[in-house]
Order: structure tokens, then C-alpha cells, then sequence
């Protein structure tokens, strides 16, 4: 029974590679981005797609294609193999093996799979398709089964028994069978922690080890959630969404790596939680979840709040001391008899209130500012006052700035959102994620007009910045602009600022592009710039505070 593959289409182009005619060890990342990479700048290969992914049964047959594309000015020969795949440590790495008859008895993808021309001539700048047939025997085992298509400019298959690395252009078209039977689908998050406990800024690496257990390939879905240690949200780092990573194949381990960048804060110091919760599995839905903990200390900041606390302490205790002994002097006991009151007969005392110094102080003001007659005097007499009693009135200030300080940061601990960055190590590259661009994401969610049919207009490529402080305020003025027809090609926040105003940042041609932009931005500023570059965008818009304020 012949079917049409469903099929992803991705395009890929490797690197001029060394593969061993048995074994070609290779980095596959099973995250199987899309890539553009000249093989030594004289000669191109492309295939598409990169990944067929298929369920079958026993006895069942599929007919496909790969397309194998030539980008060269020039006629080139190539050469179509199939070998088996298998992992290889927990980088994200693979090896592609070559079918060993004897050994396999039948038992492996590769096996199943024949192709139609193993030998192909592909015209300049054209584009061949190369096909294959996958037959499933009646005792396949059930679960995962892995091979690839390999097009090179070499055959694999001319000396079959000898381990010789030859070197030759290859490219590759992963191909993922699952088997329907007794299929096992059993992971577990095997480690996860941060690779720094301490840290003086909050930027921190995580590695994540997941171990499939089962006998077919899944791949583990969910995020990484950061939350300070007020319980507040601070990073949220997604994993294998939008198959930005692989699957992690049967009895292997993967290792995910990631780095997160958050916004600075004094009120964010302190212990932070970093909580993975993942999911798994086509047949049934299955959880795992692991968490770590870290400390962002600032050592030189936190050391001068420790001064400036123990300093503070040491003040109001002697004002305290010094407020006692007048007390004590206003209830006719002497410090130094108090202190030898066992030793002395007891005396009359006047019975004095807590605040009695205070409202001495306050009536004796009182009277030398009703003795005053112009306001010089009253002025002098005021000022003469504060320098008797500046002990009081500098502790009294300063427990109202520390008071203060204390709320101010209260409430910059309950901050729900701050900006950060994500980095993700994808199969040896770096994927970089920002917080503006995940909000966008979930505005376009939750928003169900975001995907109705918008004219575009024809108007320069921007290109928009959060400047503001105040997370998903570039995402919001993303979605609104394409909503009326702008095309916006980048979305970044730079947390180190925090600017009042939007400004629209454009090339000197494009003023009349830019003043027009200006009527869809509330309050925004203009200002160009003389610094033309071809990798700028011609307009860059800096969004401030004032467009939450347009917003709300």
C-alpha cells in the first residue's frame, strides 16, 4: 500500500564533511534546524525536507522523495545512499552507520528503504527529485527506527568492508519510523541545575539532562520557569517549542543547554527557583518536572548594605541610649545613681511619660518662638533650637529615609515582570530569545484578530526596541502597527535603559515615512540619524514609558 508522506519541509546545506565509509561520525543536531551553509564556498548541495517523521505498521509501504537541489552555475554528479542513524553522546550529536547485513538481519531502517537512482546528475541551478520506497517487513520491532538518505558526492557503498575516510560535499534527509506495536514511551528528567550556585548578576547557564527510556523517539516540550525569591516570575525559557530542538532517541540521553539574562534589580537579590516542567509522548500525554536553586549576591553591594545597616543600628541605639537618660533626668534620677540603685536607698520619683522629652522640647520651642517679634528672630530662634537638639532631628531623618527605602523596595519587588534574554544552544548554535518576543507571542494568542487578513502596506522595514523598563511594551506596540498594515522585522528590549519618551530613530530619506509612522504613535519624537548603515533599518522606533501611559 503506497501513501503520500507527510513530510516537513526544511532546507539544509552542510559543510564540505569526512564520513567513514562503516561509520560517519557527523554533528546531527536532532534539533534539526533549518541551515544555510556554503560547503567551502566552491560547491553547494541543498536537500529538501532535512526530517521525514511517519507512524507505520508491519507490512505497510510508503513512496517519497527527497529534493535535492544544485545553487551551482555548473553540472554536478551525485550519489544517494541510505545508512542507519544512531546517537552519539549527549550533545545533540549523531553517526550515521552503514548497513552491516550479516549483523542487522533485516532488523534496522536502512534496510527497508530502497532507492530508485543511486546515481544522479543534477543540471545547473535546478533541483532533482530523488525518490525512495520504505516497506515495513512483517516482523519489524516495534518502537523507534532511525536512517538517513545521504547525497554526496561520493559513494558510500564502492568499498563496503573497509574503514576509509574519504572526503566528499554530503548532505542528509533524516528519516524517523515509529513502528506501531509494543511501543514504550518512558522518560525522566535525569539532572537539572545551574552551573553556578552563586552568581553577582543575574545571568545564569542551566544544563538539562532528559533520558528516554522507552524503545521509540520522543521529544520533551514545556519551559523552564525563574521565579525570585518573593515569588515573582523572572525568565521563562521555553523548550522544544516550535521543534527548536529535537527528540532524544530510545536508551539515550540529551543534554540541553541555557543561559538566562535578567534585569537588573536590587529588590531581585536573593535565592531564585528554577522550575522545568516537561511533556512527553504521542500516545499518551506524560510529565516530568525537576527544579534547582540559585543565589544572585552582588558581594561589593551587599557588603555596603551591611555597612550602612550596622551603621544605622549603632545610630538609633545611642539615640535610644540618649533619649533614656533624658528621661531619666526629667524623672530626678541621675544615669549614675540608676546605675548604683542597689547600692542607694530609694527615692521619690516623678512618674514620666515615654514621649515626656519630646513634648518638653515641643513647649519649650513653643515658648521662645511666642517671645520672637519679627521673623529673623523667629528664624534664629527656630534654627538655634535644630543645633541643641540635632541629635533627635538627624536620627528622626534618617529612620524616615530608611523607612521609605524599605517601601521603595517593597515595591520594586513586586514588580511582576522584568525584562530578560534567553539563550539556547541548538545542536552548536546559539538561539536568542527575548522577553519582548515571547509576550508578543502570547499577545497573538490571546488576541484573535491578530491572524486576520491585514492589508500591508508599502513602507520601510522597522524595527522596534523596548527602552521603557517595562516588559512587553515592544510587543504590544508590535502588534498594534501590523494590525494597521506596518511590517515589522525585529523586535529587541535593552534592559539597561529605562526612557520616558518614544522616539522614532529613522534614515534622512525616509522622513516623510517616518512622520507618517508618527500619527500611529501617540506622542513619539522624531530624530534622525546621519550614521547610514545597509544593516540598519531604516526606521528603528525607541519605545519609552509614555506609550503604556497612550495605552492605558
Amino acid at each position: 500500500m503506497d501513501t503520500t508522506l507527510n513530510r516537513k519541509t526544511m532546507i539544509s546545506t552542510l559543510r564540505t564533511s569526512k564520513y567513514f565509509l562503516l561509520m560517519l561520525g557527523v554533528i546531527a543536531g536532532l534539533a534539526l534546524l533549518p541551515s544555510q551553509v556554503s560547503a567551502q564556498g566552491t560547491l553547494t548541495l541543498s536537500v529538501s525536507p532535512t526530517l521525514f517523521e511517519m507512524s507505520g505498521s508491519p507490512e505497510q509501504s510508503w513512496t517519497s522523495t527527497v529534493k535535492v537541489i544544485n545553487s551551482n552555475k555548473f553540472e554536478i554528479r551525485v550519489f544517494a545512499d541510505v545508512v542507519n542513524f544512531a546517537p552519539q553522546g549527549e550533545a545533540g550529536q549523531g553517526k550515521f552507520l552503514s548497513v552491516l547485513e550479516t549483523e542487522t538481519d533485516g532488523q534496522t531502517l536502512a534496510e527497508w528503504i530502497s532507492l530508485k537512482d543511486k546515481e544522479i546528475i543534477i543540471p545547473p541551478e535546478q533541483s532533482v527529485q530523488v525518490p525512495f520506497t520504505i516497506h515495513v517487513p512483517e516482523d519489524a520491532p516495534p518502537g523507534g527506527h532511525f536512517a538517513a538518505v545521504m547525497i554526496g558526492t561520493k559513494s558510500l557503498s564502492d568499498e563496503p568492508n573497509k574503514m576509509k575516510v574519504e572526503t566528499s560535499q554530503v548532505v542528509s534527509s533524516l528519516i524517523f519510523l515509529r513502528v506501531a506495536g509494543d511501543v514504550i514511551e518512558k522518560g525522566a528528567i535525569r539532572e537539572f541545575r545551574s552551573t553556578k550556585a552563586i552568581s553577582e548578576t543575574p545571568e545564569v547557564s542551566f544544563e538539562l539532562r532528559f533520558e528516554n527510556k522507552g524503545n521509540v523517539h520522543i521529544q520533551p516540550q514545556g519551559d523552564i520557569k525563574i521565579f525570585n525569591m518573593w515569588g515573582q516570575e523572572r525568565g521563562v525559557i521555553p523548550v522544544n517549542r516550535s521543534t527548536m530542538f529535537g527528540n532524544v532517541l530510545p536508551e539515550s540521553i540529551r543534554k540541553y543547554n541555557f543561559t538566562w539574562s535578567g534585569q537588573w534589580s536590587l529588590a531581585d537579590m536573593g535565592r531564585y527557583t528554577a522550575v522545568a516542567t516537561l511533556a512527553y509522548g504521542e500516545d499518551s500525554r506524560q510529565f516530568a518536572d525537576s527544579e534547582t536553586a540559585f543565589w544572585v549576591i552582588p558581594w561589593k553591594i551587599l557588603g555596603l548594605i551591611i555597612l550602612i545597616l550596622g551603621g544605622f543600628v549603632a545610630l538609633v541605639s545611642w539615640a535610644i541610649k540618649l533619649y533614656i537618660r533624658k528621661m531619666l533626668a526629667m524623672a530626678g534620677v541621675s544615669p549614675e545613681l540608676h546605675a548604683l540603685k542597689q547600692n542607694v536607698q530609694p527615692v521619690r520619683r516623678a512618674k514620666v511619660s515615654v514621649v515626656a522629652p519630646i513634648e518638653a522640647g515641643i513647649l519649650d520651642l513653643r515658648s521662645q518662638l511666642r517671645q520672637t517679634e519679627t521673623w529673623h528672630d523667629w528664624l534664629k530662634t527656630l534654627s538655634k533650637f535644630i543645633s541643641l537638639n540635632k541629635v533627635f532631628f538627624v536620627v528622626s531623618t534618617t529612620v524616615v529615609v530608611f523607612v521609605v527605602l524599605i517601601f521603595v523596595y517593597i515595591k520594586s519587588a513586586s514588580v511582576e515582570n522584568r525584562s530578560y534574554e534567553v539563550t539556547i544552544d541548538a545542536a552548536g548554535s546559539e538561539v536568542k530569545i527575548t522577553s519582548e518576543q515571547l509576550a508578543y507571542d502570547e499577545l497573538v494568542k490571546l488576541d484573535l484578530s491578530a491572524n486576520s487578513n491585514v492589508q500591508v502596506k508599502e513602507f520601510p522595514l522597522i524595527s522596534i526596541v523596548n527602552q521603557s523598563g517595562v516588559n512587553g511594551l515592544g510587543a504590544e506596540l508590535q502588534l498594534k502597527l501590523e494590525k494597521e498594515g506596518f511590517t515589522i522585522t525585529d523586535l529587541d528590549n535593552d534592559f539597561s535603559l529605562e526612557e520616558n519618551n518614544t522616539v522614532i530613530v529613522f534614515s534622512p530619506e525616509f522622513a516623510d515615512e517616518a512622520l507618517e509612522l508618527s500619527k500611529h504613535i501617540d506622542g513619539s519624537l522624531l530624530s534622525a540619524y546621519s550614521d547610514i548603515s545597509e544593516e540598519r533599518t531604516p526606521i528603528v522606533v525607541f519605545v519609552g514609558k509614555d506609550f503604556k501611559n497612550g495605552v492605558e
